[in-house]
Order: structure tokens, then sequence, then C-alpha cells
């Protein structure tokens, strides 16, 4: 900002204060065939040679470049298009040269602090964790423990009736310390889920195992990336803004391991060169009122099929035994999911709900829109 000759030098008193338009572009979609495909105020334009990106138009850049004309907005922007490409065409003939490519984006907006912006950070795996983990997957090889081998279910698909399209995965919380990523994968290849070559963002929801959450938790600001994965820093952001979420320090969310145990769960949903966002979200200790506050932020993610949900959870739970019923009883709100536990404080005869992700989870598909469209299609 200080270096932007268009504004005065802000004062550092003032830095702390200034705020940035962050836009996350998604669903981009090659158009260098049918140019007039796109939609001005919903759609941005990404033109590139094949090799770098030459013009890159936001869709609010659009709207103010063509404010005066905003019928013409189309024939405007693809006769910069075309004036960049080459400066001998015709602009009532827009054809691009060889290998070059034309790009129609949508965005995502929120809102950044700048003080934030040089320090976000890429969230690694430590190498404790990964000493961890080889042990463990050490000792069951030598016990023989092939823990899929057995007739137990350890994941679930859900999806909407409507194409069939797949819409959340339970999963097992031991997640990559459980050995059980060859069993999910070979079950994907075997028989690959509808619609998950359109997710575009992935909510990783998991219980905690190395400290303690008040209720759910999100990375703060300054985290940017999980591993090999971009965080949605725009949606973060407005669930930060809700004030319902505990924000995890650096040093907390270091320490955690169950999102990162569920990571390898996510490279076998989605293609190699696929462009998608994640959502981390801790699930601690949590009580029926402060449950139904993050139901009601969550779930209506729940009815765009671009969102995928992972889930760690006891899938056995959700087999013979389970009351199906309650998904569609809108009486009893998130307590219809809860296990009692006692209280130690006070009464110790006294119980009260107790969450896990799981049941957070069914909650929020209770409380979902079109809830009967979703079913649990496949059991492995």
């Amino acid at each position: 900002a200080a270096k932007d000759h268009r504004f005065p030098t802000p004062a550092p008193a003032d830095v702390k204060d200034i705020v940035a338009q962050v836009s996350l572009l998604r669903s981009f979609a090659d158009i260098s065939e049918s140019p007039l495909d796109w939609t001005p105020g919903l759609h941005g334009i990404w033109y590139s040679d094949g090799q770098q990106p030459q013009l890159v138009y936001l869709p609010q850049a659009v709207e103010e470049l063509c404010r005066d004309d905003p019928d013409n907005a189309v024939q405007r922007i693809l006769s910069m298009v075309q004036r960049r490409a080459s400066s001998d065409a015709e602009e009532e003939d827009f054809r691009l040269p060889e290998g070059h490519v034309l790009y129609r984006f949508e965005t995502t907006s929120g809102e950044c602090p700048i003080s934030t912006l040089p320090l976000l950070q890429t969230r690694t795996i430590v190498d404790d964790h990964i000493c961890q983990l080889l042990f463990l997957k050490a000792a069951r090889l030598k016990l023989n423990g092939a823990v899929g081998g057995n007739d137990t279910p350890r994941f679930a698909l859900l999806s909407g009736t409507e194409k069939q399209l797949g819409r959340a995965m339970i999963v097992p919380t031991e997640g990559a310390y459980g050995d059980f990523e060859e069993l999910f994968h070979a079950e994907l290849r075997r028989d690959p889920p509808k619609g998950l070559q359109q997710v575009r963002r992935i909510f990783v929801i998991s219980p905690v195992w190395d400290c303690f959450i008040d209720g759910c938790g999100i990375p703060e600001q300054r985290c940017a990336w999980y591993g090999n994965f971009a965080l949605d820093i725009p949606l973060l952001e407005e669930l930060r803004s809700s004030k319902v979420f505990q924000v995890l320090t650096v040093d907390q969310d270091q320490r955690e391991r169950s999102i990162e145990a569920l990571l390898p769960f996510i490279r076998g949903c989605v293609a190699q060169d696929q462009k998608f966002t994640l959502v981390p979200i801790l699930v601690g200790g949590l009580m029926t009122e402060k449950a139904q506050e993050y139901v009601s932020l969550l779930s209506p993610y729940l009815a765009d099929p671009e969102n995928l949900f992972i889930v760690g959870g006891d899938v056995e739970t959700l087999t013979e035994t389970f009351d199906w019923e309650r998904l569609s009883d809108l009486s009893g709100g998130p307590e219809r999911f809860m296990i009692e536990a006692p209280k130690f404080v006070n009464r110790a005869d006294q119980v009260v709900p107790i969450f896990s992700a799981l049941e957070l989870f069914l909650s929020m598909l209770a409380a979902a829109p079109k809830r009967e469209e979703f079913l649990l299609t496949r059991y492995w």
C-alpha cells in the first residue's frame, strides 16, 4: 500500500485499520471457442497466451470499466482481449492465436486486514507427527493388522437423490493413523461417486485430539495453507466474524493432528489438477445451545453440490441400529443426536449432552435445505 502511487502513504498508526478485499477465483471454464458465453457482473475474464496470464478482469472490474455502456460490456472486454492478443486483428472477428486461452471465472470475496497479509503461513506436518504415523503403521504391519479385512464398515457416502451427486464422506477419525487409505481409495477407484469433479470447496470436520477447544475451532487469520491445500480465506474470515468459532493459536494448530490425519482421504476425492479450497473445522467440547449456532451457520453449505464434506466419525453407528427418523423430526433440534456423559462439576449424577464431529454433521444434515433429498448410498 505504501508503494501504490495512486494513494498517499498511510501513517503507521493507520495501517492496522486498512482492510483489503480478497477475491478467491473459482469455477474456471474455457470459453476460447465460445467467447460470448459469460455474464458481466457474475463472471470475470482471464486471458492467457498459454504460458502466462496477459489480462485478468475481476467481475467488479468489468462492471467498473463498462459502467457507461453496460449493454455492450461483453464486446468491449473482448475487444480489449483482442487488441492484447493481436494488434492487427479485426475487432468484429474474435479469434485467438493458436495456444492462447480465454477463461471465464467466478469469485468469492471477503475482507482481510492489511496488517495480516504479509504474515500468511503454511501449516506444515511436523516431524514428530510423521514419526508417530510411521511407528503406528509399522506396528500394524508387524501384527498383520489389515484393518479393512473385517466386515465392519469404515466409510459411508452421503449423496443427494437428484443425480446421485456425492455430498459427504464419513471416514474413521484415526485417518492416516489407522492405515485406512488404501481401503478408501480402492473403493473410489472401483466406483467413483458422481459429481466429485465439480467440487470446489471441501469442509473437513473432525474431533480434536491434542488440544482443548470450547466449541468448534478454525485456523487463525495468518494460516493460508494446510500442506499443499489452500484454505478458503474469505469463508474462514466470514466464520471468524460470527464470533462463534474459537480461533486456534499457532501452537494449538501445529500440535493438533486430527485434520492432517484426514487429508489423505481428500486426495482420493479430487483429480490431481482439480482446483478447490479447504475449510478445516475442529469439534471440541460442545453443548446444545452453541451447537445450534454452528448448525445454523454451516447447514446451508450442504445445499451446494460444489461443497464436499469429509467428516471424522464411527460409521458403524449409522448402520442398522441408527434411528434415521430423527433426521426428519424438527421438534428436538441438535439434542436428538447427543450422547449423554457425566457432568463432573457440581452434581456428579447430572448428565449433559456432548457432541462429536459426526453428531454435529448429523444435526447440520437435519437442518439442511431439502434434507429429505440426502441419503447414505454406500458403506464399505
